[in-house]
């Protein structure tokens, strides 16, 4: 079996990629300053040459990892001609409609992409307290925050909300999650952030990650508390916790019965 990696941006690809090294995988960057080994770097719209790489190198398994800008689809970037059939029938260009039809594409090739969570098992989050003891404030601030998290997820908006004493202070959309902290520092503090996996999203791709980078922004922000979704959100960066932990911010994960208990 010969495996390719589709890395993004963040520094989570090269923790990734060192987990992974053992597969030996061919691995193909669509970020324009990749921080990590590649062996091959395209522009997300270049899925012709894309598709060719696999074919040459006998591709037969794919994994994705890194953050894409989906900004990118209204036209920071160009498009080859196979990137925009891929995209002619789409009946919108929410983030499972591209995805769905990524995975179609690539399966009708005779490549199977690797599910997220069982690639990344060791990183996906646990329920219940993961640093820190959370006030009763807070405790309800976060299961608030899960219930609006989940509708904003039923309607494609975003994996993430912002909450204070029970109201929305900001919500994910096209930006992504650091802009959307970033967003909320500007009106208030001790915040509590709350990222979730959007209802049906497929585990092959895109899954809620969280690392370092999140803690530095909610640091810079002020945001007090970090809630994820348990089971379905990646907590990648070495020494996470001891990070959490010298920054005062708080991490939980949630899962479907509410909060769990470590």
């Amino acid at each position: 079996m010969r495996l390719a990696v589709i890395a993004g941006d963040g520094d989570a690809v090269s923790e990734v990629l060192e987990h992974i090294k053992d597969r030996e995988p061919v691995v193909i960057t669509l970020s324009s300053n990749p921080s990590y080994p590649y062996h091959y770097r395209f522009s997300p719209g270049e899925v012709g040459k894309i598709l060719k790489v696999l074919e040459r190198e006998r591709v037969d398994s794919l994994f994705f990892i890194g953050k894409v800008e989906r900004m990118g689809i209204f036209g920071a970037f160009k498009m080859d001609l196979t990137a925009l059939k891929l995209i002619s029938g789409l009946r919108s260009f929410s983030d499972d409609a591209i995805l769905n039809k990524v995975v179609e594409v690539l399966e009708e090739r005779g490549i199977r992409v690797l599910d997220q969570k069982e690639v990344l098992k060791d990183f996906v989050a646990p329920s219940g307290v993961i640093c820190g003891r959370l006030s009763k404030e807070e405790l309800e601030d976060v299961e608030f925050g899960f219930g609006v998290a989940r509708k904003l997820g039923e309607l494609g908006i975003g994996q993430t909300v912002v909450v204070k004493k029970k109201s929305v202070i900001a919500v994910e959309a096209i930006e992504g999650t650091d802009a959307t902290i970033k967003r909320a520092g500007e009106y208030v503090k001790d915040f509590v952030v709350v990222k979730v996996k959007r209802p049906g999203q497929t585990t092959l791709m895109d899954l809620p990650v969280v690392g370092l980078k999140t803690l530095e922004v909610m640091k810079a922000s002020k945001g007090k508390v970090l809630a994820v979704e348990a089971g379905a959100t990646l907590i990648l960066g070495k020494g996470f916790r001891k990070k959490a932990k010298e920054y005062g911010i708080k991490v939980v994960g949630v899962d479907k019965g509410g909060l769990g208990r470590s």
